[in-house]
């Protein structure tokens, strides 16, 4: 008795929800795994985790390691809230997804119809409106949200068409609306402000209502919770520093606080297909209809991977799972399930870390361990279908507008053919990856079993490299490609010799040997380039919090917007100096001419995207 007492003891104490363990899942495994996830948490210095395993039957464990709180040495349980980020749209999906079963929303209803009070910009809207699937998609083109709504952190009472009204500049189409998927967190709380016109109540109390309660999700809130000792606090990168609770203006795309609890009973309802604990939530195919995407060109071309209604397919360990990830100030989060599997997980850890994806890969290693792979599918590809995708392909659909200016220098890929096999591969360098033909125009990576990667052409001859969670890239003659890396490349060492040259030439000029020599030639190029490198990194290295600091009116973003405008003025003067210099030696002239249209060349780059003065406090 004593003996068959000691073992229930041990098994309560790894399931950790008082649930018997899965026959799949030992305790010996179990406890494995959390000492694995302790490892990970104290290399990278992360104060707590909270952590829920489950299958559709049952909670195989959910609890927490580390601190929620070091001040006041309060330790992780099942029932610390966590602050989820951007997992928050699958709940605010969930929500809408409730009034689509009762035929009160549509998702295929034009935003302009059903709320023309919400602001945005769609040059495409005679062909391409904006459907309430698309901002749920994140598919209408729109930028993500901008700096300036980062920043608005300090109003806990906004409604949902203030925080909508705020800033509206950020959710301007970019492209026809439909064809590709960009994330942006300015589109859900539109289809959640819908959701509020149409039942009279606040997204939050509605939420709470319809879904919290339903699931039996008690403490789980939009809003700052009623009982604060629950919450874990949030850590910056140091893993010390306490991190601000940011209340942000768009609740919808991640404002939720929940806890492993009750993420596992989510969890389970979404394994077991719309149904908890016996009782019915959503149907079965309005859950499949939250997994799969349907308004961008992969769809249109029948395939299903992509990102669905607040719910994305990755594949972990060779296997497809669902669900989402999610990060806000002080906190990343991870929350995936396999109806194929049975499985699912949830993960959150109070510092922003890297850590999130190892302990999320570790746990997805501990649910797949025994799981036999899908037969990947079979095809035939002919070598000229193999020859017109190999090729250059550069990025078409950057986050933001703003960060486009680097992120299509940095983001190109080239796909080679070697021996009659594809290969993917950054152009800045990382891993190689074979892509295998699957179907026509659809491929898998060497170490996966289902297609994710797709290469389709638009109907107007273009053709598009398609990463379905937001990286599409455009096939552009690789001489363009490299032209502009290469250019970009060159104009940057040169810009940067100039403060290697001014070490040697200063002192040479002060104390002899280049007296003769003019000095503006020099130096006008040497400030143009020290004013640019004031106005672009410095705010990211001189405070904290850079979105606070670049989205209001602060020293730093004054000092981005004068700081590229004085770039400008003496990129200007730097070539009339270079002109005029007719003294001095040969090779000193010809390296500041050099600089000076280096500095053009990057100022009219800069300029092309609205970098040149820019206002992020207003953008």
């Amino acid at each position: 008795m004593r003996k068959a007492f000691l073992s229930l003891a041990l098994l309560l104490f790894f399931t950790g929800s008082g649930s018997a363990a899965d026959s799949r899942f030992t305790p010996a495994a179990l406890e494995e795994l959390k000492s694995d996830i302790q490892a990970i948490l104290e290399e990278d210095n992360i104060p707590g985790a909270s952590v829920a395993v489950v299958t559709r039957d049952e909670v195989i464990w959910a609890g927490g390691i580390g601190k929620a709180d070091l001040a006041a040495d309060r330790d992780v349980t099942a029932d610390t809230l966590f602050r989820v980020g951007s997992i928050s749209k699958s709940f605010s999906a969930l929500a809408v997804l409730t009034l689509v079963e009762q035929a009160r929303i549509d998702l295929n209803s034009r935003v302009q119809r059903v709320a023309p009070e919400i602001e945005f910009t769609n040059p495409w809207s005679a062909t391409h409106p904006v459907t309430l699937a698309m901002v749920m998609e994140h598919t209408a083109g729109f930028d993500d949200i901008h700096v300036r709504e980062y920043a608005k952190v300090d109003d806990p009472d906004i409604t949902l068409q203030e925080g909508l009204a705020y800033h509206p500049h950020s959710r301007t189409s970019r492209w026809p609306p439909g064809t590709f998927m960009s994330y942006a967190n300015s589109g859900p709380p539109i289809a959640a402000y819908v959701l509020e016109k149409v039942t009279g109540q606040s997204f939050e109390n509605y939420t709470r209502e319809r879904v919290f309660d339903v699931l039996g999700m008690q403490y789980s809130t939009f809003l700052y919770p009623e009982e604060p000792r629950r919450l874990a606090r949030g850590y910056q990168a140091d893993g010390i520093t306490e991190a601000p609770y940011d209340h942000i203006i768009i609740r919808p795309s991640g404002a939720l606080n929940s806890s492993a609890a009750e993420m596992a009973r989510f969890l389970r309802m979404m394994l077991n297909r719309g149904t908890l604990d016996g009782v019915r939530f959503l149907r079965e195919e309005t859950i499949e209809r939250m997994e799969m995407p349907t308004t961008n060109l992969v769809a249109n071309a029948g395939y299903t991977f992509g990102y669905g209604l607040g719910n994305y397919a990755e594949i972990f360990n060779g296997h497809r799972f669902f669900g989402h990830d999610g990060g806000i100030t002080g906190f990343v989060s991870s929350a995936r399930y396999s109806p194929e599997l049975g499985v699912g997980f949830f993960v959150s850890v109070n510092k922003p870390s890297g850590g999130l994806n190892d302990i999320s890969d570790r746990i997805a290693q501990f649910l797949t361990e025994s799981a036999e792979l899908p037969e990947p599918s079979q095809y035939q590809a002919e070598p000229w279908e193999l020859e017109a995708v190999a090729g250059f392909y550069q990025l078409y659909t950057p986050r933001a507008d703003l960060a486009s200016f680097i992120t299509r220098l940095l983001m190109n890929r080239r796909i080679s053919l070697e021996d009659g096999k594809l290969y993917s591969k950054s152009l800045l360098g990382g891993s190689k990856h074979e892509m295998i033909p699957v179907a026509a125009g659809a491929f898998r990576y060497e170490d996966h079993a289902l297609d994710t990667r797709y290469v389709l052409s638009d109907g107007d001859g273009r053709i598009f490299a398609l990463w379905p969670l937001g990286g599409n890239f455009i096939k552009t003659p690789g001489a363009w490609v490299l032209f502009q890396m290469a250019g970009a490349a060159i104009a940057l060492l040169l810009m940067l010799s100039s403060i290697l040259f001014a070490l040697v030439w200063l002192p040479a000029r002060v104390f002899g040997k280049m007296r003769t020599m003019p000095i503006k030639p020099v130096l006008v190029p040497l400030l143009a380039v020290l004013s640019l490198l004031v106005a672009v990194p410095l705010p990211f290295m001189v405070s904290s919090d850079v979105v606070g600091a670049l989205g209001n009116l602060t020293a730093a973003s004054m000092t981005a917007f004068l700081g590229t405008l004085v770039f400008a003025a003496l990129t200007f003067y730097s070539l009339f100096t270079s002109v005029r210099a007719r003294h001095g030696r040969k090779w000193v002239r010809i390296h500041s001419a050099a600089v000076a249209l280096a500095c053009l060349a990057t100022l009219f780059y800069l300029a092309a995207h609205g970098i040149i003065g820019i206002r992020t406090w207003l953008y």
